[in-house]
C-alpha cells in the first residue's frame, strides 16, 4: 500500500487523534498494541523520506510547490 505524502501526514495526524479516544481493556489493549504498532510505521516511513526526499522538511515542501506551479503554468 502506497500513500503519497499528504496522505501519509494525514494518516499521521489521524492516529494521534484516536489513540486519544482509546481507553484499556481487554479488547482495547490490544488494539492499542496495534495503534502503536501502526503510527511507528507511519514515523518510519515519515522519517525515511525526509532522509532520501527532503518530504516534510522546508526545502521539500517548496520543490514540491515548485514542481506543483510548473505544472499548472503548462496547464497539465
Amino acid at each position: 500500500m502506497y500513500f503519497d505524502d499528504a496522505e501519509l501526514l494525514q494518516l499521521e495526524f489521524c492516529m494521534k487523534q484516536t489513540k486519544n479516544q482509546m481507553s484499556m481493556g481487554g479488547e482495547i489493549l490490544r488494539g492499542l498494541r496495534r495503534h502503536a504498532s501502526i503510527t511507528q510505521k507511519i514515523e518510519e516511513e515519515m522519517e525515511r523520506r525526509k532522509q532520501e526526499t527532503g518530504a516534510y522538511t522546508r526545502e521539500g515542501l517548496l520543490s514540491q510547490l515548485e514542481k506543483e506551479l510548473e505544472l499548472l503554468e503548462r496547464g497539465v
